[in-house]
């Protein structure tokens, strides 16, 4: 009797999910909802930046971050970042600090000082934490810039956001002859496809890029067959035309979206967060409701702070697979050196507004 009630537990379930109806003729808007004081996670003693949560089994709500000692200044982070882990019982927090998770290893390793920008995904029933690290390059570059140019995205796999975690011995992405991506390569965002193959959007520099002053990133495709690769980086670029960061990459109602940074307003014509989309994960372009959020945050009591930087978005989605919570770092006015950087955790709703014929 259990096993025939189990059976028509599943049959429902499925059901459900393929009777799901899609969203017809539609246009995906994110609103950014105000925000809780207590939404807000920084350390006295440590700048924080890019945070990305995931929520375990046990309804714990397990968020990652980068930190480094102020005493460092701003630049520190590269480094002496750390991914730190912590936690709350609700989304939007408050999170509070349990332990460091990733760290530099030491001379001789690809992630031989520092571990930055973390982004972490549930794929089947073990955790992935993406994060960036380096070696030093051997370019005629300053101390500063071999550093740059010998970024690396890595991954930590485990059963638990507790750990322990098994990192990733090489580098997921390396330099592939006759493909765009030849050096920095970092800020990784992970999605499952369809097919059941994973896609990554990252950033990194074309060939020769060290020869100018200019910083000009290009962003690029990977895709493997599993989350930890092999990873088999595309010929095309995206987000090339005008300068945009760290695009964070999901699918929905069967489109590919991307929060980006639009770090000079050239595509909302003000420094913001933006929304971008695709049909086929490749192809990419600004969503009819492309603007997301100017630099600031709004507070539950409806005053506005303005920021100096508002970037490196997360998302949390709900039971439903929504966008939930908006994940970001975020930096007051000011000089960089003394500004109180911490991660915030905004509120969103959506919206499907009718589609505008061209």
């Amino acid at each position: 009797m259990k096993k025939i009630i189990i059976l028509a537990l599943i049959v429902l379930i499925q059901q459900g999910c393929a009777n799901k109806p899609k969203i017809e003729n539609k246009d995906l808007k994110i609103k950014l909802q105000p925000v809780a004081k207590h939404s807000v996670l920084g350390h006295e003693d440590y700048y924080v930046w890019g945070g990305s949560m995931v929520q375990s089994e046990d309804d714990v709500y397990n968020l990652f971050y980068s930190r480094w000692p102020k005493e460092s200044k701003f630049r520190g982070w590269l480094k002496q970042s750390e991914v730190a882990h912590a936690v709350s019982n609700s989304p939007t927090g408050p999170y509070t600090f349990k332990s460091v998770a990733l760290t530099g290893v030491g001379e001789g390793n690809w992630n031989e000082e520092a571990a930055h920008n973390p982004h972490i995904k549930k794929f089947g029933d073990k955790y992935y934490l993406y994060f960036i690290s380096h070696t030093t390059s051997d370019k005629d570059l300053s101390d500063w810039m071999n550093h740059i140019y010998g970024q690396r995205i890595g991954v930590a796999v485990s059963d638990s956001p507790n750990g322990p975690w098994e990192v990733s011995e090489t580098p997921l992405i390396d330099y592939q002859e006759g493909k765009p991506a030849y050096g920095y390569m970092v800020n990784p965002s992970v999605c499952e496809r369809p097919d059941g193959t994973y896609l990554m959007m990252f950033k990194a520099r074309k060939k020769d890029s060290e020869k100018s002053n200019r910083f000009d990133p290009i962003h690029c495709l990977a895709t493997a067959p599993t989350p930890t690769g092999p990873f088999t980086i595309a010929e095309q670029t995206l987000l090339t035309e005008h300068t945009a960061e760290d695009p964070f990459v999901w699918m929905q109602n069967d489109t590919y979206y991307a929060i980006v940074k639009d770090m000079h307003g050239k595509y909302t014509g003000v420094k913001s967060l933006a929304l971008f989309e695709s049909a086929n994960g490749i192809d990419w372009g600004p969503s009819k409701n492309l603007l997301i959020s100017k630099t600031e945050i709004t507070w539950e009591d409806n005053t506005v702070l303005p920021l100096r930087s508002l970037e490196r978005p997360q998302v949390w989605f709900d039971k439903d697979g929504n966008p939930s919570v908006l994940f970001c770092a975020a930096g007051k006015k000011g000089n960089r050196n003394k500004e109180n950087t911490f991660n915030v955790q905004i509120p969103i709703k959506i919206e499907w507004t009718e589609k505008i014929d061209e």
